[in-house]
């Protein structure tokens, strides 16, 4: 098995890498796929590659990194992650669900993420994907070490930035690189829970 992470950011590979080992995937048939350190011309004159619309271009036209990681014979998964925090703002028409009083917002609000990225997609291997929809943004997702129902935080960033003393952002990343320093993010973050739980449908055995 491989999985491949197309993603907005290099921070956000990191995250993500470590919760697919904490899930028992094995570090070497994880591939960096978008951001990458291999780039071509066309890359380096991007300015979109490692944002919001780097993911959603990685997504539609012809889709080259999605034909030539699923060329290979095999059971193969794409980790597709995506923040919501600015989803508003970019180029096309998007509206989030109420969030006041709305327990179901963040399940809503991460299955019409779900929804548009299959739509850019046109619908092509949704059998084997796996979204990392960080309600916010992945800051949330390392805020879950400090707080409860982080996805709820207004501005994660500058919250995690506060509540880090003594210990770095790479520090409560290497945490979740297993699965027992992973599990107390679990409960208080509901979109990183929906993607761990996803992961683990995988029936991949847990160490």
């Amino acid at each position: 098995m491989r999985i491949g992470i197309i993603a907005e950011g290099t921070q956000d590979q990191k995250v993500i890498r470590n919760i697919l080992r904490a899930c028992n995937i094995d570090n070497s048939d994880i591939i960096d796929i978008k951001p990458s350190n291999q780039t071509d011309e066309t890359d380096k004159n991007n300015p979109t590659i490692g944002t919001f619309q780097g993911v959603k271009n990685a997504c539609e036209g012809k889709r080259p990194n999605f034909k030539k990681f699923f060329i290979f014979e095999g059971e193969n998964f794409m980790v597709i992650h995506l923040d919501t925090a600015e989803i508003e703002q970019q180029n096309f028409i998007f509206q989030k669900p109420t969030k006041t009083n709305n327990p179901d917002y963040c399940a809503k609000l991460r299955q019409d993420i779900i929804t548009l990225i299959n739509t850019w997609l046109e619908n092509n291997y949704v059998d084997n994907l796996l979204y990392a929809i960080a309600i916010e943004e992945t800051e949330a997702w390392l805020l879950a070490k400090f707080e409860n129902n982080t996805e709820d935080s207004a501005n994660p960033k500058a919250k995690l930035e506060y509540k880090m003393k003594s210990i770095t952002k790479a520090d409560i990343i290497d945490e979740m690189r297993k699965m027992k320093g992973l599990k107390p993010f679990l409960a208080n973050n509901e979109s990183l829970k929906a993607f761990v739980e996803s992961i683990q449908k995988l029936n991949i055995n847990q160490s």
